[in-house]
């Protein structure tokens, strides 16, 4: 239960998975995955905190996260985009919707997860969430990618194969952290933004289909309604 309210225990309903989904434990799919699939996206175009954040999803049942997200993130110019950038993300059975810039060549499935980087004269660039690599896609067709042209060190490595693998890679890169000999890819002063992202649209859903404008500088929202949300009620032990 960690700070939450105190419940009766109840064998075999949050665990191994449910709590991800209840508004006292977890933030629900985006706040469990969002981290992970923004990460390489956020990383590499230099973002911010957005200007605004729209969830299109059911109504809030003050229990359980909804169950399927259409979240639209704006964020402001950065040099490697737009004047703005128009951020979607998608989750829950029938997502993401197939609009076309989302299509496949060769009649192709997107894989379970994943980011969609949308550019221009008709390029786009999959990047599959684990155990694979890139791939580019120009005028409907995959077009090979040079990687060493981008990685002339060889850092990238080949693709994770297992779930167990990565998770020894991350326990010992936090350790070695902490005790001094090295440093986290994503520390605090990274993972922290980025975080603060992926929550603004966890509480957006609590306000479905509006629109709700960020004020980075004073961490508020301008929306009065949604601020409550930016901290909870901690149970004293």
């Amino acid at each position: 239960m960690g700070t939450a309210k105190e419940r009766p225990y109840k064998k075999g309903f949050y665990h191994p998975g449910n709590w991800r989904k209840c508004l006292d434990y977890g933030c629900g799919t985006l706040g469990d995955m969002g981290v992970h699939i923004f990460d390489t996206p956020y990383n590499a175009l230099k973002l911010s905190v957005p200007l605004t954040v729209k969830n299109e999803c059911r109504e809030p049942n003050n229990f359980g996260h909804a169950e399927k997200n259409h979240v639209t993130y704006v964020f402001p110019e950065t040099p490697y985009t737009a004047k703005t950038l128009e951020w979607v993300w998608y989750d829950g059975k029938g997502a993401p919707e197939l609009q076309d810039e989302l299509k496949l060549p060769n009649g192709e499935t997107l894989p379970d997860q994943g980011a969609m980087f949308i550019g221009e004269n008709g390029q786009r660039l999959l990047l599959p969430h684990f155990m694979q690599l890139p791939k580019l896609i120009i005028n409907d067709a995959y077009k090979p990618i040079d990687i060493k042209k981008y990685d002339t060190k060889g850092e990238a490595g080949k693709p994770t194969a297992s779930y167990d693998v990565e998770g020894e890679k991350h326990y010992h890169e936090f350790v070695d952290a902490c005790l001094g000999k090295a440093k986290t890819s994503a520390p605090f002063s990274y993972a922290a933004k980025l975080t603060e992202v992926i929550l603004l649209g966890v509480i957006a859903a609590r306000f479905p289909n509006k629109t709700l404008n960020w004020d980075g500088k004073n961490a508020r929202f301008k929306e009065e309604e949604a601020n409550k949300y930016l901290s909870g009620e901690y149970r004293t032990f």
